[in-house]
């Protein structure tokens, strides 16, 4: 693209030429004349037959700009050897084609989306091989009625003592029950799972017969009962002798500014309460005993919910 010429350069050209055949170098240089005559070649207009008698044309005046003729459109054979010439062009042929090969191995097409929802797999806090012998240990009662406890006879004999009872080793049973109490307050609902899964356990283990289950929220005192929050009344503690078993961290779970969360009095009160009754309890907590605080290893034995949990270390927290 050609850039624009100005004024000042034609003078500034044309004093630097010395004679008027350079200046007209010049200024066919600069594109103020054409010099067509030498560049290009325009053909003559092809102009139809003049007729034998025609009007006189009015003379054009002497400072008229000649009309620019039109150019003229190429021939029909012009345009029949361009078209020759495409068609004589040799076509491109490839070097050389590869063709696609199978897979080595067939691959498994990709499951259709469904919106069915899959349940991810549970995790027991337990280990499932150990349930049934850690819920034992803790849920047994022992009862001396096992076989009889020979040096403890021989030692009433040798002191002069009558017999009046034979004595009995002590051995574990189940035969009095249990009643299972499930807290279903807000820091208990990551383990509701659990609790549930659990309890199916107990029935197995203890007897359903022997299991009373009974559900509240944050302490037993505010209402409990065997199914929803409407069906819960207040707590009685069961017969003399059954072992009561708490599924609940007492408190320790749950957001810290809970104002349901239940006092350590509030606790003591149902230990009070159940204990006046002839039972025992003992509470199973989903947290480590690290973060068991003082007051809730005096008040009740606690065994961890966790699956380092073993039957003969649930017995040694159980008296």
């Amino acid at each position: 693209m050609r850039p624009q010429i100005w004024i000042a350069d034609v003078v500034r050209a044309l004093d630097v030429a010395r004679t008027e055949s350079e200046q007209a170098q010049v200024l066919e240089m600069l594109g103020l004349v054409g010099s067509a005559p030498r560049t290009y070649f325009v053909p003559p207009p092809i102009r139809p037959p003049v007729p034998e008698h025609r009007a006189e044309a009015p003379p054009e005046p002497p400072d008229a700009e000649p009309r620019s003729e039109p150019l003229p459109r190429p021939d029909a054979e012009d345009r029949g050897e361009v078209a020759d010439l495409a068609v004589e062009l040799p076509l491109l042929r490839p070097a050389r084609v590869e063709g696609t090969s199978a897979p080595r191995e067939p691959v498994e097409p990709l499951a259709r989306p469904t919106s069915e929802r899959v349940p991810l797999p549970h995790l027991h806090l337990l280990v499932p091989r150990w349930t049934s012998a850690i819920l034992r240990a803790m849920l047994s009662r022992q009862v001396c009625e096992g076989p009889v406890d020979i040096p403890a006879l021989i030692d009433t004999l040798a002191h002069g003592r009558p017999v009046t009872r034979l004595p009995r080793r002590p051995v574990d049973t189940l035969r009095y029950g249990v009643q299972v109490l499930v807290d279903r307050g807000t820091g208990m609902q990551p383990f509701r799972r659990d609790q549930d899964q659990l309890v199916g356990q107990i029935r197995t283990v203890v007897g359903a017969d022997l299991v009373e289950v009974g559900y509240f929220s944050h302490a037993p005192q505010r209402g409990t009962g065997p199914g929803a929050r409407w069906t819960r009344t207040e707590y009685t503690p069961p017969e003399c002798g059954r072992r009561i078993l708490l599924l609940s961290d007492l408190g320790l779970g749950g957001p810290p500014d809970d104002p349901h969360r239940a006092a350590p009095a509030e606790w003591a009160e149902f230990v009070g309460l159940v204990t006046r009754g002839g039972c025992s309890v003992v509470a199973l907590s989903p947290y480590p005993p690290a973060r068991w605080p003082g007051w809730m290893t005096r008040l009740v034995p606690l065994v961890s919910w966790d699956s380092t949990t073993t039957a003969s270390r649930a017995r040694v927290r159980v008296p």
